[in-house]
């Protein structure tokens, strides 16, 4: 099977580096030249549990043309480049190429509803972690909230799509190369799942520039947290997802709050956005919510506000106070 990693950044280069293993012809198409090059020359150092290998994907190009029409296509650019990545590689599109998003948040299938048909896109989640530390090197998490990391997907057109199989085959793929890999048809509630997570902590911390650890432990910020995760369940409901603020609280949000002190930290893909003056992803996080909300009665304020100050965020990175010397 010919697959292609649209976004080949940490998460996408360990896909990559599974699909790899499990027998798959892998190309990596990133802008990123220096990890495209290090990869061609040296292939990608993939360090998981203590236990680093070399992967040598087939190509890895910031030109589509090199790599050509592909099998299977997933996606893993950063929401705001969802559109223009598709766009400027359709060389890796046919007309049977299944297209799968893997990305943060919601939003990022309707734009692909907009430029391709709907029998080839697939969509899920990733319950795993990954960092790019270098260019062709990476840590990859095996476990993600202490179960065994995963990817979980639906087509977006169900068992109906006479292209069903080959989103069989690329879950195949994956499970041969040893990652955990599911057709999972209540993929709704656990996109939404992820987004709770993903809503409370990553862009709320970015603006504070502290780890989850130490914003959930002040109890102002375990206050916020609850508010934020509160409309996230009132959104999702109403959007046909059940979710209990109560239950969710109950079972997910206070049990995440750490005890003191503090043993570990770990800081958000936001967080390294705004430190590098990068746009974040909080339009298909916080303001995906926010707008879903007014969409359906559903007021968000909290999650109205996080969407707000980061946007501001990003807009004046070149208007920060730098104190005198």
């Amino acid at each position: 099977m010919k697959i292609a990693i649209l976004g080949a950044g940490a998460m996408g280069s360990m896909v990559g580096a599974y699909l790899k293993r499990g027998g798959g012809e892998v190309y990596f198409v990133d802008p990123y030249e220096a990890h495209m090059k290090a990869v061609r020359e040296s292939g990608l150092q993939m360090r998981v549990q203590n236990r680093t290998e070399t992967i040598r994907p087939d190509g890895a190009t910031g030109n589509a043309a090199e790599v050509g029409t592909c099998d299977a296509v997933i996606v893993l650019v950063k929401g705001m480049s969802t559109r223009s990545s598709v766009e400027s590689n359709r060389q890796l599109l046919g007309r049977d190429t299944i297209t799968v998003t893997l990305q943060n948040g919601i939003g990022n299938v309707d734009i692909l509803k907009e430029l391709l048909p709907e029998e080839t896109i697939g969509y899920g989640i990733l319950k795993a972690s990954a960092t790019l530390y270098a260019p062709g090197k990476i840590f990859g998490n095996p476990r993600f909230a202490n179960s065994p990391a995963g990817l979980y997907m639906y087509p977006l057109k169900r068992k109906d799509t006479r292209l069903f199989g080959k989103f069989e085959e690329l879950l195949g793929v994956l499970t041969d190369g040893g990652f955990i890999a599911e057709l999972h048809e209540d993929i709704d509630a656990m996109v939404w799942e992820k987004l709770y997570n993903n809503a409370v902590f990553n862009c709320p911390c970015a603006l504070l520039q502290i780890a989850p650890q130490d914003f959930i432990s002040h109890k102002m910020g375990t206050e916020l947290y609850k508010e934020i995760a509160r409309e996230v369940c009132e959104v999702a409901t109403a959007k046909g997802v059940p979710m209990d603020a109560d239950y969710w609280w109950e079972h997910v949000g206070l049990p995440s709050i750490p005890g003191l002190p503090i043993k570990f930290r770990a800081y958000t893909s936001a967080i390294h956005d705004v430190s590098r003056k990068r746009p974040t992803e909080v339009d298909f996080l916080n303001g995906a919510i926010y707008k879903e909300g007014q969409k359906l009665g559903i007021p968000a304020p909290y999650n109205e506000t996080i969407w707000r100050l980061t946007k501001i965020l990003e807009d004046t990175y070149d208007l920060k106070y730098v104190p005198e010397t």
